[in-house]
């Protein structure tokens, strides 16, 4: 997945391999080390204090978090001035791979789900999933179906069948009206 970000410039960036990304830093705040953060994880315990993740491929640990509308406050262990802390506008936070959280429910990153050739119940390619779309109340899945238009398909447990990453491949089950009329499986 590709997070547009801004630099000096606005650019793709992308987490190195054998990570994920989990936050972007936005600017500094105040005159000790305090950075912005915009949080790219579904699991805000990422960034409780002593936590550790890597940051412009560096490790470090997180002294303090602090929520804010939709935003993290961190300090940063070894971060304590402004100055350290503008050095990391931009910059990704990562944490490896195998730091997957275990939950009851199955859960994919973004950019697994990305990708994915999408197929209906009934063995119908509908296409590829080119953007996942963050609405709030749920995702939504854009499906590149050229020539033909564009399908949005919401990201709900009865829609949504079966996904597996290995095989490169998402099962959904469409609810009625959700293809146009002309292309829609008996």
């Amino acid at each position: 997945m590709a997070f547009r970000l801004g630099r000096s410039t606005t650019e793709d960036r992308m987490p190195r391999d054998g990570f994920r990304a989990i936050g972007l830093v936005e600017r500094p705040r105040g005159l000790k080390g305090e950075i912005k953060v915009l949080p790219l994880t579904d699991f805000p315990d990422r960034f409780d204090p002593g936590a550790n993740v890597i940051i412009a491929g560096d490790s470090r640990e997180i002294r303090q978090s602090n929520w804010q509308k939709g935003r993290v406050y961190l300090y940063i262990k070894g971060i304590a001035d402004r100055e350290s802390a503008e050095s990391l506008r931009g910059e990704l936070i990562e944490i490896p791979d195998g730091q997957r959280p275990t939950t009851s429910e199955p859960f994919w990153y973004l950019d697994e789900i990305e990708g994915l050739r999408v197929v209906g119940a009934d063995g119908s390619d509908l296409g590829t999933v080119r953007e996942v779309l963050q609405t709030g109340a749920n995702d939504v899945y854009l499906i590149d179906r050229s020539p033909r238009r564009d399908l949005l398909v919401p990201a709900l447990k009865d829609v949504v069948v079966n996904v597996d990453i290995a095989a490169g491949t998402m099962t959904v089950d469409l609810p009625d009206g959700l293809l146009p009329d002309d292309e829609a499986v008996d």
